[in-house]
């Protein structure tokens, strides 16, 4: 098999970089749309440039595909979905503040209000604001708690400056050691009750992101906001739903970029796992500066010409090498794959996850801006492996 750089002459300048699947994730977007149903809103959750796959492009084919609204963190992630969506509701998770209040001004963007204090910081500012409050039902996070909800709406209904378009929770992850998703819903149930009674439910309500949306369709209310779902990184896709998705994040590469067969003249091998005399090495051209872990598990390798090669510690800022002895046929500028597939063989995302100890998220966020990312649409069938 020819890795070389003539056979892929997209990224022949770099020495590394992730291919991103975009129609990955507008079929993603499709099967929640179908889980969900029309009469649902559906808030894409783009955070952290949207999981690492560019939030100003993902939200371009997410308002392609009719994504209602968006919800960020950051105001990078805010300039990028307003150039790409200019007609979309854009909700601020908490992270910015009153200093910001310029910026919420010229993005139109929906800010969430957690407190009291963090209402007075925004009412100071005198600016018009449209707000969702967010409450805490078990996650110790940011939002008001359920017993401090209505005093707060009280007090956003009391300002003329404060249109109150939602009211949103998220529920905890925290497993066995938190409470159930019905249990955190239920403390919100009676005081949605009360509101509506009283004429003042806000428009949306909205408490399921990727997990509860799987496994919690009563939860759906008149919005949803998933995000990993949406990249296909959820690690199991069938819970009261069994949606088909597929990992956006499709490969992690980089070319060979030097090769050579130690001998004495090196010196001895040093007294690491995975040096030996006589060894071929090779160095790729990706390092920590990319984002690839410091210290990964001993089992890491990678695949060059459809083969396994061994990953060689340490790991260098712009560097890492791979033992090759038992590839002769490589040479300078193959592709070595970190995610995805040659030949025969595969390196899933899961498995990328383990041997980077952390999981398929923090792989998808992991890599920074340094390697480069590339759109490329493949074919893939749904529900297939990560990595795949």
């Amino acid at each position: 098999m020819d890795n070389s750089p003539r056979q892929n002459p997209l990224p022949v300048a770099e020495t590394a970089w992730r291919e991103i699947n975009l129609s990955a994730i507008a079929s993603n977007y499709r099967a929640v749309r179908a889980a969900v149903g029309q009469g649902t809103k559906i808030f894409a959750c783009l955070k952290q440039d949207a999981y690492g796959c560019g939030a100003g492009k993902v939200a371009s084919v997410l308002s392609a595909a009719g994504a209602d609204a968006f919800g960020v963190v950051s105001a990078a992630d805010a300039l990028a979905v307003r150039e790409a969506a200019p007609g979309k509701p854009i909700l601020m998770y908490p992270g910015i503040g009153p200093d910001a209040v310029d910026l919420v001004r010229d993005l139109d963007l929906t800010i969430s209000i957690s407190g009291e204090e963090d209402l007075a910081g925004w009412l100071a500012t005198g600016a018009p604001l449209k707000v969702f409050v967010k409450v805490d039902l078990g996650f110790w996070r940011a939002g008001v708690s359920p017993a401090n909800l209505r005093r707060l709406l009280d007090l956003c209904a009391s300002q003329r400056s404060i249109a109150v378009a939602g009211l949103y929770a998220h529920l905890s992850e925290f497993g066995d050691a938190g409470s159930s998703a019905p249990e955190q819903v239920a403390r919100l149930s009676p005081l949605l009750e009360e509101l509506k009674a009283a004429g003042r439910l806000p428009k949306t309500i909205m408490v399921s992101s990727s997990e509860s949306l799987l496994h919690h369709p009563e939860f759906d209310m008149g919005a949803v906001d998933p995000g990993a779902l949406l990249f296909g990184l959820v690690r199991s896709c069938a819970g009261r739903r069994t949606l088909s998705i597929c990992a956006a994040l499709s490969a992690i590469k980089a070319r060979i970029v030097a090769l050579k067969t130690s001998d004495d003249s090196m010196g001895a091998p040093p007294d690491l796992p995975g040096y030996r005399p006589d060894m071929r090495l090779a160095v790729l051209g990706i390092g920590w500066g990319h984002g690839v872990p410091r210290h990964l598990d001993a089992s890491a390798s990678v695949l060059v010409r459809g083969r396994r090669a061994s990953i060689v510690p340490p790991i260098h800022l712009e560097h890492l090498r791979i033992d090759v002895t038992d590839i002769p046929e490589a040479m300078l500028g193959d592709e070595a794959v970190l995610l995805g597939s040659s030949g025969g063989d595969r390196i899933t995302l899961p498995e990328l996850a383990r041997v980077w100890k952390t999981d398929e998220t923090g792989v998808a966020c992991g890599p920074r801006e340094s390697l480069r990312r590339i759109d490329v649409a493949r074919e893939f069938k749904p529900n297939q492996q990560e990595g795949e």
